[in-house]
């Protein structure tokens, strides 16, 4: 038996063409929010809750990016550890190990901070905010995450000065002034 669509020319166009426009329209669309695993089954697709990796190929000279985040890992670690004498708590703790400084906070989170010398960047694990990573930024002097153009210093100084409940300045905000 023949279906309306077969049996009429123009029927049979029109359904060539809803088809042609539905599968033109799905390579056009951004990938559907579920995926089907059968007629009856719809799985949601997953989020990540991470950024998509920053790719930024930085000027800067590898001589250079070891001497700028070398001080200003030295000066971050020298703050922290003094503002921990400050506070006085036993669950605070710094500790730095293959130039990876790890803050641990407590109830508060812990904070990673590391150089990544590939990238000629610094990277920031926040319990605040979560991941980031920081591009040396000649003009401005100071470490910049490019998507918000917000500064390392600048970040770390408000998110620690409400946890210690006092402000912060670690003095990481103008690079050459480590030197």
């Amino acid at each position: 038996m023949l279906s309306r669509c077969s049996r009429n020319p123009s029927l049979r166009n029109a359904a060539r063409s809803a088809v042609a426009r539905t599968n033109s329209a799905r390579l056009q669309s951004p990938v559907p929010r579920v995926m089907p695993v059968s007629p009856s089954v719809v799985v949601p697709r997953r989020s990540y809750a991470t950024p998509p990796p920053q790719v930024i190929a930085s000027d800067l000279p590898v001589e250079k990016y070891h001497l700028y985040s070398n001080a200003t890992m030295e000066r971050l670690l020298e703050s922290l550890e003094n503002f921990l004498d400050q506070v006085g708590k036993d669950e605070f703790e710094v500790e730095y190990n293959n130039c990876v400084i790890t803050l641990g906070l407590g109830e508060h989170g812990t904070y990673v901070i590391n150089k990544q010398p590939p990238n000629k960047q610094i990277w920031l694990s926040s319990p605040t905010s979560g991941p980031k990573r920081y591009d040396y930024s000649e003009d401005n002097d100071t470490w910049l995450y490019s998507r918000d153009n917000s500064s390392l210093g600048e970040l770390l100084n408000e998110e620690l000065s409400k946890i210690f409940g006092f402000p912060v300045e670690l003095g990481i905000t103008k690079v050459n002034n480590l030197l």
